[in-house]
């Protein structure tokens, strides 16, 4: 199944959820991020420095081998 992630304007945004959940072959979930997950996030970039980061294609491929 496909998902798509939209980014809905601030007051259009309970129209849109109306008119998705009209609709009935749509699920329509809403899981907001947590804050204090956001805030662990933001800790961790903050404290990040660029000789830690990794390739992405790297760190794909160690994920397969496992």
């Amino acid at each position: 199944m496909k998902q798509v992630t939209l980014s809905i304007p601030e007051d259009k945004y309970d129209f849109f959820m109306e008119l998705m959940k009209s609709i009935d072959f749509v699920s329509v979930e809403n899981n907001p991020i947590p804050e204090s997950h956001k805030t662990l996030v933001r800790e961790r970039i903050k404290n990040s420095t660029r000789d830690e980061f990794k390739n992405w294609k790297e760190v794909k491929v160690s994920f397969k081998m496992k």
